[in-house]
């Protein structure tokens, strides 16, 4: 589970390390707000976060390294072999927790929580089965996002030049025939 750093170390110059609050940090796609210059709690590359508080789930793999704070949790993969399983086993848990939560203004997820919940056990050939099947599936998503975030600043950039007329596109049907 993250730990806030001290407000006094925040700032959204982007000095430090980006710090992952809670599930609106990585809804579609990593977006810190804040940066810190103390973390507590750091993410490796490879490693999941997800939301505890307010919104939980959310599983999202980072390539990065991240502090963490208070609403946002991490879990880790022991295994290179494991770490599909695990994500399907975290998304399987936040289901759990989600429909198993009364009471509550908003949903709050515990280490204790983590430790009491029951996944379901699999061989090790079950798991590598299952590593060797959804590895390839999940990579190609990966390289997807990846690639559309690339293709977003594209438009961002682009799309403002075109709308100017700041970008000559006169000749743009002859070179796309001779592409």
């Amino acid at each position: 589970m993250g730990q806030s750093p001290k407000g006094n170390t925040y700032n959204q110059k982007g000095e430090g390390t980006p710090l992952l609050n809670g599930a609106a940090d990585f809804r579609g796609g990593i977006n810190p707000s804040k940066y810190t210059s103390d973390p507590k709690k750091v993410t490796k590359p490879g490693d999941y976060v997800f939301g505890i508080r307010a919104t939980i789930g959310l599983t999202t793999k980072v390539f990065d390294c991240y502090a963490i704070g208070r609403g946002t949790g991490l879990a880790r993969s022991l295994n290179s072999e494991f770490d599909e399983l695990l994500y399907f086993i975290l998304e399987d848990s936040f289901d759990y927790f989600a429909h198993a939560a009364t009471g509550s203004v908003y949903l709050n997820i515990s280490r204790k929580d983590f430790e009491t919940y029951s996944a379901p056990a699999f061989s090790g050939h079950s798991q590598k089965v299952f590593h060797d099947f959804a590895s390839p599936l999940m990579e190609k998503i990966y390289q997807d996002e990846t690639q559309n975030k690339k293709l977003t600043q594209i438009r961002d950039i682009l799309l403002p030049k075109l709308l100017s007329g700041s970008v000559d596109l006169s000749g743009i049907e002859e070179a796309m025939k001779n592409a």
